[in-house]
């Protein structure tokens, strides 16, 4: 965008605005969570804070009946959004790794009988248009013998965008007004007695193309990409199909390329096979496309000072209760330097905690250790962007003081026996109402589920046998009030309970 400014007409100062970069985009900026795979290997796929997903390495796992869990793990490609640092090298590979749990005695079908049953095989489709496409589900699964199906679960790879599905009773269907649209579709039934479910194959859903897939700007796409001084290879971004591999100049099968140990940066052609997907004139054959040569980097440092794009971080978190844990830096001709200062955006060294996920900023100081840098041995202060998760402790976010009686009993009425008093001096924070939680020194506290004496101020004979009446609680042992009640031991030793 450029702007014009008016300096003494009719002469004009023209300027462009800058774009701001957001720094170095790696894993944990993108962010993934929720990453997860069920007994019956089921993948539930990641949201990510930032970046798109373009590819994974696993759609499904087989179920697990081994009796304890297995790792399991899935390699997800990841497009760098515009206004990173990094964001001519097209993509980033993000491994996401979860248990697989075992299934249980009741999501076995071999020891349930409740557990619905998949039989078949549901064909791909292909020529999908806007008046759509049905199956009929009630063909492929069956209830078991004391349930029935209570619905369906649509899993689509990658999300359904052009293409669109709806369930109506056990008929699925497809429609899309897009062509060469395509999608990997897996179909689960639900079982209304219990947690078992079963899963279909996995189908494409393909719509209506009279065109064969190429590496145009309509087709693959090829975005960016880079090869480092060492070899690493970094994809460039793509809009469809799924990468098989890369092949040099040779037409041999690579994961990297030798490192440039020469005195300038040189030429490296990289072919990318990829695998059509259905729906194309050309489907399941091998497209390669083959961009212009990227310019390998040599291993010589630079003369020139150390900048905070050429550094990568790595291992930076904030943990719900706002501690920063320290990762590394790294660069050109150093890996793994720790930081030696880190702090907020307000220079503090910790952040309070928050009810929920919050961007924030913080600023890595390191020393600059390799003499082929121009600022060796001088500090440098860098931006890094990170989520601090929500706190599950409600008592980060307790507000008010009482106190409670260190004493507790398991009936109102016994602080009224053998005439004794009782002091109420433990402080505690947070409000006396039903449903709130008792916070002592930051965590609820425990009340065995028993009844305290409680008062705005902590008093040295403030219950029992004192002639007046007094506050009690009872407290469960999660720190959650259940009840609230006043009492006399000179009169009502019963207590009338408020709610």
């Amino acid at each position: 965008m450029s702007t014009k400014i008016n300096a003494r007409s009719p002469f004009f100062i023209e300027s462009v605005e800058p774009t701001v970069s957001l720094g170095i985009f790696d894993c944990t900026t993108a962010n993934p969570l929720n990453y997860a795979v069920s007994s019956a290997g089921v993948i539930t796929e990641p949201t990510l804070l930032e970046g798109t997903i373009i590819d994974r390495t696993a759609t499904s796992f087989a179920a697990n009946t081994s009796g304890s869990p297995i790792s399991r793990s899935v390699t997800y490609t990841i497009k760098i959004p515009d206004n990173y640092s990094n964001t001519s090298d097209g993509s980033i590979d993000c491994v996401q790794t979860e248990d697989q749990p075992t299934q249980s005695p009741s999501e076995d079908p071999a020891q349930n009988s409740n557990c619905p049953t998949f039989a078949g095989t549901i064909s791909d489709i292909t020529g999908l248009t806007s008046t759509g496409t049905s199956i009929d589900l009630s063909t492929y699964f069956t209830a078991g013998s004391g349930a029935t199906i209570s619905g369906y679960q649509v899993l689509s790879y990658p999300s359904l965008t052009a293409i669109s599905s709806s369930i109506v009773g056990n008929t699925l269907t497809f429609t899309t007004g897009s062509s060469c649209a395509t999608a990997t579709i897996k179909v689960i039934a639900l079982n209304s007695a219990d947690a078992c479910t079963v899963d279909s194959n996995s189908f494409t859903v393909s719509s209506t193309c009279t065109d064969a897939l190429d590496c145009s700007v309509n087709g693959v796409n090829l975005i960016g990409g880079s090869i480092s001084a060492t070899g690493v290879i970094s994809n460039p971004s793509y809009s469809i199909a799924h990468l098989d591999h890369i092949e040099d100049s040779s037409n041999v099968t690579i994961t990297s390329v030798p490192a440039n140990n020469g005195a300038s940066a040189i030429d490296v052609t990289l072919t990318f096979v990829f695998t059509v997907p259905d729906g194309y004139t050309n489907a399941g054959a091998e497209l390669e496309c083959t961009p212009p040569a990227f310019s390998q980097p040599t291993t010589a440092a630079p003369k020139v000072n150390l900048e905070c794009s050429d550094a990568t971080f790595s291992g930076f978190t904030i943990t719900p209760q706002g501690n920063i844990i320290a990762g590394t830096v790294s660069y050109l001709g150093n890996t793994g330097v720790t930081p030696t200062n880190i702090t907020t955006e307000s220079g503090d060294y910790k952040y309070d905690p928050v009810a929920s996920s919050t961007s924030r900023t913080i600023s890595v100081t390191f020393r600059v250790l390799n003499t082929a840098w121009l600022n060796y041995s001088e500090s440098v202060t860098c931006p890094v962007d990170l989520t601090q998760p929500p706190s599950d402790n409600a008592c980060d976010f307790a507000t008010g003081d009482y106190a409670i009686s260190e004493q507790g009993f398991s009936q109102v009425s016994y602080f009224c026996d053998d005439g004794a008093r009782y002091s109420i001096l433990r402080q505690v924070n947070g409000t006396p109402a039903v449903g709130n939680t008792v916070c002592y020194l930051g965590s609820p506290y425990n009340g065995n589920s028993l009844f305290y004496a409680y008062a705005t101020a902590q008093s040295q004979n403030g219950a029992g046998n004192i002639g007046t009446s007094f506050s009690v609680m009872q407290i469960d042992s999660s720190g959650t009030i259940l009840r609230i009640t006043t009492t006399n031991c000179q009169g009502d030793d019963g207590g009338d309970i408020q709610y």
